[in-house]
């Protein structure tokens, strides 16, 4: 997975401020595994989660790297399909949207593509989901 960007290979992490809080959403179908990640992140640990009905909401401090004391306000939003359509709602006036797919439910790869790319709005041949 590539992490440059720009004509001069700049890294994405450079354009992040070295202060204030960002606002990230992060979404993908129900079971990827977002409510995971994000208590992974906030506690650094995994802990049993249940099916996100709504929304979870964790400000998260960035610790190392370029984004060591960054914080991150980081919205994690249901999957389910009849949440779908609230997706857009969430990510108006973000600074980034997080797509969290499961790599191993490969039955599930073209409904996610799916939901990507009404969420970005992408003519269909445009974005391609390869499982590694």
């Amino acid at each position: 997975m590539g992490t440059t960007m720009g004509k001069n290979g700049g890294h994405f992490l450079d354009a992040l401020p070295s202060q204030g809080t960002l606002h990230v959403v992060m979404l993908g179908l129900d079971s990827a595994g977002k409510t995971t990640a994000l208590y992974r992140l906030k506690f650094d640990q995994y802990l049993n989660t249940v099916p996100t009905i709504g929304f979870n909401c964790e400000k998260i401090q960035g610790t190392a790297g370029r984004a060591k004391g960054i914080h991150f306000l980081i919205w994690d939003v249901g999957g389910q399909e009849k949440l779908r359509p609230l997706w857009r709602s969430y990510t108006r006036c973000t600074d980034g949207i997080l797509f969290v797919v499961d790599s191993v439910d490969v039955e599930r790869m073209e409904e996610a593509k799916m939901e990507l790319l009404r969420m970005a709005k992408c003519p269909d041949n445009q974005v391609s989901i390869t499982p590694y």
